[in-house]
């Protein structure tokens, strides 16, 4: 009688063709700011004076290389971040921002400035820069 032969069971993660990659870890990356998604209303980018457009860009310029991790060690007056829940956002939320979105982060800039925003991925995208206190109860 012969031996039967072994079913070679193939690995979930790999086979002849395929080989499963593993997620990235975004919190691992460093943060890219993007105006892409800013509303534009009385917290747009374009209604800030001169002064603060220049601390905007100092203020990301020093969070170039910290990862969201880093970050998120970081106090949320200095280079850190916090959240804001919706409902305390008094500004006209954009419609392509869905209910399912309970929460915004702040980041701040000159000063206690906050710019408002959602995370995706590694990119924070900055709807608000609230540089006159008014977007949400500070």
């Amino acid at each position: 009688m012969a031996k039967p032969k072994k079913i070679k069971v193939p690995s979930l993660n790999r086979g002849k063709n395929l080989q499963a990659i593993s997620p990235p870890n975004y919190n691992n990356m460093p943060v890219i700011f993007s105006l892409e998604k800013l509303a534009e209303d009385k917290y747009c980018f374009s209604k800030l004076d001169i002064e603060n457009k220049k601390q905007f860009a100092e203020s990301i310029f020093k969070r170039r290389h910290l990862t969201w991790s880093e970050i998120q060690r970081t106090g949320r007056h200095a280079l850190g971040t916090e959240k804001i829940p919706r409902s305390q956002i008094k500004g006209t939320i954009p419609r392509f921002i869905t209910p399912d979105v309970t929460e915004f982060l702040v980041f701040r800039f000159n000063g206690k400035q906050p710019m408002v925003g959602l995370r995706e991925k590694n990119i924070f995208y900055v709807i608000w820069f609230d540089s006159d206190f008014t977007l949400y109860k500070h």
